[in-house]
């Protein structure tokens, strides 16, 4: 049995993917001379843990990238409402990285700053309909799961 049936257990993967993508973002924001190191040493588990929660959350909701000969009606219908309040949610963050792009335009290596930052806010805006589903779904059927119990594979 997987641990992603439930709406609890896809939350809790969601919160865990929110909070790996905010230590990047923080490791993003540091990343100058005095806290190089420490903002190198910060991405790498905040990526390690984002990308492998959403790697999860994206196989527990479904095919939210599937092609549309794929999907019943339900599934287009999620996956479009995923895909525009991601796309809403986008939005937002290139607004914070413009606000981060005129803070950084001050800075030494103004370049190389701003390029982390949008990195960061990327790789957060690639996994938000992952969350967005995640955050949204009811738990599944249990009946459908119990159907083939005790059943051995072919």
């Amino acid at each position: 049995m997987t641990i992603t049936r439930t709406r609890s257990d896809r939350r809790r993967l969601a919160v865990a993917a929110v909070i790996g993508h905010l230590v990047v973002i923080a490791g993003a924001a540091l990343l100058r001379e005095p806290t190089l190191w420490f903002a190198i040493g910060l991405m790498g588990p905040g990526l390690c843990l984002c990308v492998g929660t959403v790697a999860v959350l994206r196989k527990a909701v479904g095919r939210p990238g599937s092609a549309v000969k794929d999907l019943d009606e339900r599934e287009l219908l999620l996956r479009d409402r995923a895909h525009y309040a991601a796309f809403q949610g986008i939005c937002v963050l290139m607004l914070v990285d413009l606000g981060y792009g005129l803070y950084a335009a001050g800075q030494p290596d103004s370049g190389s700053l701003l390029s982390a930052m949008t990195a960061a806010l990327f790789v957060f805006g690639t996994s938000l309909p992952a969350l967005w589903l995640a955050w949204r779904l009811p738990d599944d059927d249990p009946e459908d799961y119990t159907d083939f119990e005790g059943v051995a594979p072919a």
